[in-house]
Formats: structure tokens, C-alpha cells, sequence
């Protein structure tokens, strides 16, 4: 899934006659992480997906699963369908997997199982348009939203504006996991 996301993000970038420079001064992401994203070097977080399409005139969905194909009033995805497979080494310190059925058009969310590795160091708090909504499914999450801190375990929610700096860190000795819908 990695190398797809950055194939798409080029392809996207170049049918809109874009220099890398240019999508970088959009998005406010860094040229050397960009090319990482395109080359397949590096996976981006879900906040870079959402500034990406934003910029890219693209729907988030269409960067992480590429066209939709599929129109259903209904989609479900069963346990053993291939996603992609967690998505890790992003900049906000956590590993993802998309739990939605690639190809299906028309989403307005995007749910995600997140992973937090307590030793890998706290990312950098981000903003990007829409809102959040996330669950502790296991574990203790520390959730830092606009300038201050919230430690979260498991059973414990949140609702978020996107558009304020926030940012998620495992705590503890153990991997937390955490269900995050995402509004795109």
C-alpha cells in the first residue's frame, strides 16, 4: 500500500502540472518527506493525506485506495480482506491500517486502527480540516489538542475539531491501540 499511496500522490501532483516545491508550499510539508511519500520511502499520516487531497483535488480515499469503484449504501469489510496492511514509519509516531473496503466511492469518513508504540518519540502536533472521533481499545493513549494534554485509556473517547494542533502518543510499557474516524 505504501508505494501505491506515493504513486497516486505523484500522479495526481503531476496531471495538476505541480512542482514539488509547489505542493510543499501548500501543504507545509517538508520536499525531502514529500518525495519520501512519492517514492515510497516513507508513509504519510492521515493528517498529510487529508492536506494532500485537499491540495491535490483529491478525496482522501482516492490517495489511500485509489478510484472508487465501487457505490454502496452499504460496504463491509470482512476481517480477512486484504487493506493494505498497517502503514507505519509516519511522522505522528504511530502505525495504521484503513478499515474501510478499498474501492468504495463516497465516503465522507475514513476509519482507522492506530498503534502507538510507547518508546517511539511523540510527533509533532498537526492540523488539517474536518473532525475526529476516536476510541481506546486498548492501553493508554496521551492526546495533546491545542496546548494541552489528556491521557485516555481504554473505553475512554474523544471529539475533535482537526483544525486545531493535536497529536497521539502511547503511554505505559505496552502498545495502545486506538479506533479513529476520521472526517474527510
Amino acid at each position: 500500500m505504501r508505494k501505491y499511496i506515493g504513486e497516486r500522490i505523484k500522479a495526481l501532483r503531476e496531471a495538476q502540472d505541480m512542482t514539488l516545491a509547489q505542493v510543499c508550499k501548500l501543504t507545509g510539508i517538508e520536499a525531502e518527506r514529500l518525495r519520501a511519500y512519492e517514492e515510497g520511502a516513507a508513509v504519510p499520516s492521515i493528517g498529510a493525506v487529508i492536506q494532500l487531497s485537499r491540495v491535490l483535488g483529491s478525496k482522501m480515499e482516492g490517495l489511500l485506495h485509489g478510484g472508487g469503484a465501487v457505490s454502496e449504501h452499504l460496504t463491509i469489510c470482512r476481517s480477512a480482506d486484504s487493506l493494505g496492511g498497517d502503514q507505519s514509519d509516519t511522522e505522528q509516531s504511530y502505525a495504521y491500517r484503513s478499515l474501510t473496503r478499498p474501492g468504495t466511492a463516497g465516503h465522507v469518513m475514513e476509519p482507522f486502527l492506530l498503534s502507538f508504540d510507547p518508546k517511539v518519540a511523540q510527533g509533532v502536533p498537526i492540523t488539517h480540516d474536518g473532525q475526529e472521533f476516536v476510541y481506546i481499545v486498548d492501553g493508554v493513549v496521551e492526546l495533546f489538542y491545542d496546548g494541552r494534554s489528556y491521557r485516555l485509556e481504554q473505553g475512554d473517547s474523544a471529539y475533535l475539531d482537526s483544525s486545531l494542533p493535536h497529536t497521539f502518543h502511547g503511554l505505559g510499557d505496552n502498545i495502545a491501540r486506538m479506533l479513529a474516524v476520521v472526517s474527510s
